[in-house]
């Protein structure tokens, strides 16, 4: 008579079934999760239309048969892309994470304070950069602006997502308590006393962080700084400030020393982050991150637009706004640059 281990059968069954479960389980929260949003830089291209380069791509040299020039985009970091056919375009959209954009697609394009635009993809671009050294070149498109006017007065840089159909009769605030609900630059000038304060704290930044070398000239100059009030998107005031010491006796005109820090008004003036000299070029322009605009994201979450330029490298940064973080630490969403 054969004895059945009937309770050892009953275990592995039951731990089967469990195994089972949690595969089930798994497998139902990783297909359930919702995409997270995309997010990409776009330029003004002329007076109603932008350039996007939704992914970045190799092409190995076969680009310029199928290419048909086309005039660069107003906005700079966007190198001169060219006209693609859509057949050439769709060789790089076959992975999973590749955009399926076309011709006729709408995108929505952030202004900035909350200003929306809808766009609509126009013709279909490339970009090919020094890809021997290790460069990305870019896929993309120019999009046209629905509304003919809707790019005036804007700051030429831009982000776009998935074109959404808005939730109200606008996509554009119509009053001032509107409009500080948003993410975005401000043009409001900046009061003497708070200007008076910024060179204060930021000589004694200076004092603290330069070498000795550096505090030796600069220690005797005061600095010319440019400050940028933007609003984040709980409402609340910040300060993007670009500082330079020059005393005119430095080599070849550049600054003895350059500062940039995120500020904010509350509860007294104070500085967040830091950011350092980026290229040895130049002063305030070329020589710190510059601010190209502010827009909101929604959700609460604001994007900053950030032109950087290195010893040997040009980069325009989309990232998330974060009290307390440098743009090194700040999320990416999406970069477009060349190096050496």
């Amino acid at each position: 008579m054969t004895i059945v281990p009937v309770k050892r059968n009953f275990v592995v069954l039951r731990l089967a079934t469990l195994l089972f479960g949690l595969l089930a389980a798994y497998r139902t929260a990783t297909f359930g999760q919702k995409e997270p949003e995309r997010f990409w830089l776009a330029g003004r291209y002329d007076g109603n239309r932008v350039v996007v380069y939704f992914d970045a791509v190799k092409f190995e040299g076969t680009m310029s048969s199928n290419a048909r020039k086309i005039a660069n985009p107003v906005a700079g970091a966007f190198f001169n892309p060219v006209e693609l056919p859509a057949g050439y375009i769709a060789r790089f959209q076959k992975t999973p994470s590749a955009e399926q954009f076309a011709i006729g697609d709408r995108y929505d394009l952030l202004l900035g304070n909350g200003t929306i635009a809808t766009i609509k993809l126009s013709t279909l671009v490339g970009c090919e950069t020094d890809e021997g050294v290790g460069n990305d070149s870019f896929i993309g498109a120019l999009g046209t602006v629905e509304k003919g006017d809707a790019l005036v007065f804007t700051k030429d840089y831009y982000a776009i997502r998935r074109h959404r159909e808005p939730q109200s009769d606008g996509t554009k605030p119509k009053t001032t308590a509107e409009y500080l609900k948003y993410a975005g630059l401000r043009d409001q000038p900046i009061r003497f006393d708070i200007e008076t304060r910024i060179a204060e704290i930021f000589n004694l930044r200076m004092k603290m962080e330069a070498t000795d070398a550096e505090r030796r000239v600069a220690g005797n100059v005061s600095p010319a700084f440019k400050v940028q009030p933007f609003q984040v998107a709980d409402g609340s005031l910040r300060y993007y400030v670009r500082a330079e010491w020059k005393s005119g006796k430095e080599p070849k005109g550049t600054p003895s020393y350059l500062l940039a820090a995120w500020m904010t008004p509350r509860p007294t003036l104070h500085i967040l982050a830091v950011e350092k000299r980026t290229s040895p070029y130049d002063g305030i322009e070329s020589g710190l991150p510059d601010l190209r605009n502010v827009v909101d994201l929604g959700d609460g979450r604001t994007g900053i637009i950030i032109d950087i330029m290195g010893l040997d490298s040009t980069e325009l940064r989309l990232a998330e706004y974060r009290d307390g973080a440098n743009i090194k630490d700040m999320r990416v969403m999406q970069s477009i640059g060349t190096g050496e």
